[in-house]
């Protein structure tokens, strides 16, 4: 389990800073031939780019022209300095100076800190045994599935939730949804959209993909609501286990899911960033 996309942070609100990169997505098929010590480039949104054995997703964050997204999809030990010197490379090449990496595990952070990036963001990882989950919100409670004509105002409440930094747009909304193999995404209303939930199961893995509820509107029990729903479709579905992180320093997000029955896990996430 490794994160995607660190999203973001609201000092107040109840979110996911990272999207969780799946087996199913490390694993995907790669149609294009490797030649020994050669970047292959295959087009899944962002460039996937191998190195010999490392391989990468990356791309621009939020559409920057200048600002790169880095997601490592292969093991710590695939990504050997000569890689992550021609991984560099190919960034600069595409025009970027700066680079962001999605929030990755201890070993990762270790290889790219020697590699000169440093931290940028530090995430706290909890998980859930989808045991004890609070009760399942009512048929009167506001949720439902969430439509495409949604999408607006899903992204509004996000932009009200996150630091601008943090913001989703269209194309990280489906990235978080297209994140795993069975997706569920909700929203709350009051009457209008006023929070929203992504979650995603891949085998007996389940991820809190992405959470926000509008500032205006939290404190209600509606953060609540998103995740009892949430937890509950994951144990429906032959779920084991539920994981989410929140930014280290965002107290209110890590009390609401202790408060719900999240644990931390043995380590944390660390989001880094390098000039190019």
């Amino acid at each position: 389990m490794q994160a995607i996309r660190p999203l973001g942070v609201a000092p107040t609100g109840h979110m996911l800073e990272a999207t969780f990169v799946t087996q199913q997505q490390q694993h995907r098929p790669e149609r294009t031939p490797q030649a020994p010590g050669r970047i292959v480039r295959i087009r899944m949104g962002m460039n996937a780019l191998r190195v010999d054995s490392a391989r990468v997703r990356a791309g621009s964050w939020r559409g920057s022209s200048d600002l790169a997204y880095l997601v490592p999809l292969s093991g710590a030990t695939t990504l050997t300095p000569s890689a992550l010197v021609r991984i560099r490379q190919q960034l600069r090449e595409d025009g970027f100076t700066s680079v962001v990496t999605a929030a990755v595990g201890p070993s990762e952070c270790d290889v790219l800190q020697a590699d000169g990036f440093t931290e940028y963001e530090r995430l706290h990882l909890l998980r859930h045994d989808l045991r004890g989950i609070p009760d399942r919100p009512s048929r009167d409670a506001g949720l439902r599935r969430a439509r495409r004509s949604d999408r607006p105002a899903i992204l509004l409440v996000d932009t009200k939730t996150f630091d601008p930094f943090w913001q989703l747009d269209l194309d990280g909304l489906l990235d978080s949804i297209d994140a795993t193999s069975a997706t569920r995404v909700r929203v709350i209303r009051d009457p209008e959209v006023i929070g929203y939930a992504v979650t995603g199961r891949s085998g007996t893995q389940g991820y809190l993909q992405r959470l926000a509820v509008d500032p205006s509107r939290q404190g209600k029990g509606f953060g609540v609501s998103l995740v009892a729903d949430a937890l509950h479709w994951l144990r429906r579905r032959g779920a084991h286990l539920c994981w989410v992180n929140t930014q280290e320093a965002n107290l209110a997000a890590l009390s609401l899911y202790k408060r719900i029955g999240f644990v931390p896990a043995s380590h944390q996430l660390t989001v880094l960033r390098r000039d190019l």
